[in-house]
């Protein structure tokens, strides 16, 4: 028979471990209270003596009480993990989110800081992102002095991969950095999703500007307080403050220094613009580093953004089972309830069985002489 859980098969060590700790302790936390029980005890009459001068004592009345206790939390346990077994047909909904993401495709994008390029490094980030993301829809505008449209919102990550892999800075042949044609594509695009399904998204979708933000052409402030409307905007930077060299392949496949005067031209992370850019767009920014705790921290950032439904099917599916091992846990601790209930009862019917059989000595004695 086929078992699953609620988490991976690799990862039933970690249960494992876990539910024994928690065993263990409510264990010996028992264990704790019965000795202090005990101490108490011993404070009035020694143990050993307590069944001959306590009327119906017993310490054995009170031993099922720690039987039904850990019963109920083994049962708890197995409730946490959610067995699944035996197989149905089940509705299977898909929520998702909407991220379009513009990326910088300029020629600054050619520095090699951080390495191995600026593009590169947006590259990974934007991989990582995908691994982190597995049910939003993606699509991908890339820009440079023009901005176009290279993948439409699409669930289909590898087809989104594919498309991203072949972009580089000779995709938008006009030269510069145009962050407002960029965040007007993306209004666009939107605009054109809501008159299709008759209703506003803007809760389930984030704009996501991944550029070192050089040399910005037109308003991207304005842009992105229009863009606000139909999404939240956050920002990657990509780059040095500090500045690097852009070098640029000649006609014999040679690469030179981009120069300015007589002085290589530096080109710098501008993250005064991409910040305010992320404030106008009610979103957030967060600069490039060499892990991956910047796009962890983007993407703990989405959370705000509430998720719709796109896409349901029936499937069959193993059948979640945790009723019952809760049923037992229940049991178990309304037995422990009613064994404490029944204790007085138990205490009182001890106390009559001496009294019985001395009344019917007595008798027996009388009818015998």
């Amino acid at each position: 028979m086929e078992i699953g859980f609620a988490f991976d098969w690799r990862h039933l060590p970690w249960w494992l471990a876990a539910s024994l700790l928690a065993i263990a302790l409510v264990y010996l936390g028992l264990r704790f209270l019965e000795r202090r029980r005990h101490r108490r005890l011993q404070l009035v009459v020694e143990t050993k003596l307590a069944p001959r001068l306590l009327p119906g004592y017993d310490a054995r009345v009170r031993r099922p009480l720690v039987w039904l206790t850990m019963a109920g939390v083994v049962f708890l346990a197995v409730t946490f993990a959610q067995p699944h077994w035996g197989r149905s047909w089940q509705e299977v909904r898909r929520a998702s989110r909407d991220i379009v993401i513009l990326l910088d495709t300029s020629e600054s994008m050619r520095a090699a800081n951080p390495l191995p390029t600026r593009l590169d490094r947006a590259k990974q980030k934007l991989s990582s992102l995908l691994d982190m993301a597995g049910g939003d829809r993606f699509a991908l505008i890339a820009f440079s002095g023009a901005a176009a449209l290279q993948c439409p919102l699409t669930m289909d990550h590898a087809y989104f991969r594919s498309v991203l892999d072949t972009v580089d800075t000779d995709t938008i042949s006009k030269e510069g950095t145009n962050i407002a044609a960029a965040l007007e594509g993306a209004i666009e695009l939107f605009e054109k999703e809501d008159a299709e399904t008759g209703r506003s998204g803007r809760a389930s979708r984030a704009v996501l500007l991944i550029s070192d933000g050089e040399q910005v052409d037109g308003d991207a402030i304005e842009a992105a307080e229009r863009a606000s409307d139909f999404a939240r905007v956050f920002v990657i930077g990509v780059g040095d403050p500090n500045g690097a060299e852009v070098t640029l392949p000649d006609w014999m496949g040679r690469y030179r220094v981009v120069m300015d005067g007589d002085k290589p031209h530096l080109s710098k992370l501008d993250e005064d613009t991409l910040s305010r850019i992320a404030v106008a767009g009610n979103g957030a920014y967060t600069r490039s580093r060499i892990d991956t705790w910047d796009v962890e921290q983007l993407y703990s950032r989405f959370d705000v953004l509430s998720v719709r439904d796109t896409s349901s099917d029936v499937r069959m599916r193993l059948v979640n089972r945790y009723q019952w091992p809760l049923m037992l846990a229940i049991l178990a601790f309304a037995g422990e309830g009613l064994w404490l209930v029944l204790m007085p009862w138990l205490r009182h019917w001890r106390l009559k069985r001496p009294s019985a059989a001395r009344t019917n000595g007595e008798k027996a004695g009388t009818e015998y002489a």
